[in-house]
């Protein structure tokens, strides 16, 4: 058997190392923070010429580079690369930067986006008498408690009444919806494991 080329990067000689190329997590989490390359090297240290190298899998990163280009995105190396699901240092979503969506009447949405997480987290608050005026259907699973009041979840044609403190989970393919029949105010929290909002 051949040795492997030397001047061929790590990553690219071996696909079964275990974690993705560091230049394409580059390029992802760049692209999807609307940052040039230019930008990212000003904030890291290192020149636009190896963030480029290294985004086209031409050359690998020393693990003291690789740190300081994972602060730039708020991770350490380990969520950098894919090892952990979180950032190395909290994400704060403050309520007055969660976007909020007006249901129908009497029903507000917030909505909070975890991008590299892969799914939202959805506040809704309906007040009494009031509900969904359509059936939702989507891709994914929808993870649904009731924090305050009651709550009727309609799923695939079926009621469920929900308390607070109950949890319902279902496919989101089916036409789902919600109501508050009661008359006192009811929240749901929801977790939403595609991108609907």
């Amino acid at each position: 058997m051949a040795a492997p080329d030397p001047s061929t990067p790590p990553s690219a000689r071996d696909p079964e190392l275990g974690f993705p190329p560091p230049g394409a997590v580059l390029h992802r989490l760049r692209t999807q923070r609307g940052m040039s390359l230019r930008q990212v090297a000003a904030e890291c240290g290192l020149s636009v010429s190896f963030l480029a190298a290294l985004e086209r899998g031409e050359t690998d990163i020393a693990l003291e580079r690789l740190g300081r280009l994972a602060k730039v995105f708020d991770h350490d190396v380990g969520s950098f690369l894919g090892f952990s699901r979180g950032r190395a240092t909290p994400s704060l979503f403050p309520r007055e930067d969660q976007e909020t969506l007006r249901r129908a009447p009497g029903v507000v949405y917030r909505v909070l986006r975890s991008p590299e997480l892969g799914y939202q987290v959805v506040t809704g608050d309906f007040d009494p008498g009031c509900g969904l005026t359509e059936d939702l259907q989507h891709e994914g699973t929808d993870l649904v408690t009731v924090t305050r009041g009651t709550l009727v979840a309609r799923y695939n044609g079926v009621d469920h009444r929900l308390r607070a403190g109950d949890c319902i989970q279902w496919s989101a393919g089916h036409p789902h919806t919600f109501r508050n029949d009661g008359e006192e105010p009811a929240q749901i929290v929801a977790v939403l494991f595609s991108s609907l909002y």
